[in-house]
């Protein structure tokens, strides 16, 4: 039996995840999802809850779908990638990782060795380069002199870069799952151009928070339209009124969290009078501070999820079951590994690293929660949705 993993954030799922799932199937019997929870890898809140993004991809081809807790799924790439193979590692029963990019996995896996093989040469370039005042992302592209001018560019690539990164992570947690990379589908990452039904996540968020619901019609299965018509939508700006408080109240330890580089509070105090997120976000970027960066760094002062939380955390792994299906239920039957299905109070947790990993899952979702129509306080008594197989086909 094949079993295969997808790491995603379906935020939110449409026909782009479909084509990947249906793609994965024809080497697979069951297919196991680790989706970011109620706060996203680009620090901002999902577009729709879990549980509603979890119960859509098992009704579209998906098998079981785990949570990727917010500590590591509003992280960098490099913590976003190694918090999700962490997991899926732990499970033992996972034969191949899936990733979409944009490029062949060849291509990726020879920049690696490349990398590699140069270690010593691009971490000495990184300091220099991160010490003049470059962006990480600036400063990792101009630390490679030893690659070529079409593998810089392979690695700029946003598909790419996680695939980078989810490679790394299974060297690191020495796995046996095997990378596997399908190329995108006609449209880019983050790209406003649509093609053959098809559209960028970025791209459909865009045209719903701007009211061009029917754009994103022919770019969603019938479950995702559906949920994005009844179901109260989250967005950053939500949240804002709270980082002003927290930034005005200057008692921010800004140097315990990731993303952060001394004499960004200056900014955030200086645009404070934005009228909107998106403004405040906009007027603190540059090119040393990308907007996913700051967009992270607001999200993490938001949640209070400090950089030495997550880099102590890859001891117990967290493995809560958010939806699965007949099969999802059977694999989980052959992993030896513990799992969290549903508690009332995570006082019942003994392992002080999940307890507090709960803890602040609790914490993000009900303030998440404020946001929606759903029950504040409901995280953790609600038990994993279940899809009977012959009900979801």
């Amino acid at each position: 039996m094949k079993i295969s993993g997808i790491i995603a954030e379906y935020n939110p799922f449409h026909n782009g995840h479909k084509y990947q799932l249906e793609e994965v199937r024809k080497n697979s019997d069951i297919i196991i999802v680790i989706m970011s929870s109620s706060f996203t890898q680009r620090g901002t809140p999902a577009i729709l809850d879990k549980f509603t993004r979890s119960e859509i991809a098992i009704k579209n081809g998906a098998n079981l779908v785990l949570e990727l807790p917010v500590i590591y799924s509003s992280s960098n790439a490099e913590y976003f990638s190694k918090g999700a193979i962490f997991i899926l590692n732990s499970l033992g029963i996972i034969d191949n990782l899936y990733f979409g990019s944009e490029n062949k996995l060849e291509d990726i896996t020879s920049i690696n060795e490349k990398i590699k093989e140069n270690k010593d040469i691009f971490e000495e370039n990184l300091k220099i380069n991160l010490s003049l005042g470059h962006s990480y992302l600036v400063s990792r592209e101009k630390s490679m002199t030893f690659l070529n001018e079409d593998e810089i560019n392979i690695l700029k690539k946003p598909n790419n870069i996680l695939g980078f990164e989810y490679i790394k992570a299974l060297e690191y947690f020495n796995s046996n799952i095997k990378p596997q990379a399908i190329l995108r589908k006609d449209v880019d990452h983050g790209s406003s151009i649509t093609t053959n039904n098809f559209s960028s996540a970025s791209n459909i968020r865009d045209l719903y928070y701007n009211k061009n619901f029917t754009d994103i019609i022919d770019f969603l299965p019938k479950e995702s339209l559906d949920a994005l018509k009844n179901i109260n939508t989250n967005n950053f700006n939500n949240y804002f009124d709270i980082l002003k408080f927290l930034i005005i109240q200057n008692k921010i330890n800004y140097e315990k969290y990731f993303d952060y580089e001394n004499g960004l509070e200056n900014r955030f105090l200086k645009f404070i009078d934005s009228y909107n997120i998106d403004h405040f976000i906009d007027n603190i970027s540059t090119k040393r501070y990308t907007k996913s960066r700051i967009s992270r760094l607001l999200n993490n002062i938001l949640l209070d999820i400090d950089s030495d939380f997550i880099k102590s955390s890859f001891n117990s792994p967290y493995v809560r079951v958010l939806a699965m299906d007949d099969l999802g239920a059977k694999a989980l039957k052959s992993s030896n590994v513990n799992i969290i299905n549903k508690f009332s109070k995570t006082n019942n947790i003994t392992d002080p690293v999940l307890k507090r990993i709960a803890e602040k899952e609790v914490f993000a979702t009900n303030l998440y929660n404020q946001f929606t129509n759903k029950i504040v306080n409901q995280d953790f008594l609600k038990s994993p949705i279940f899809i009977k197989k012959e009900l979801r086909d």
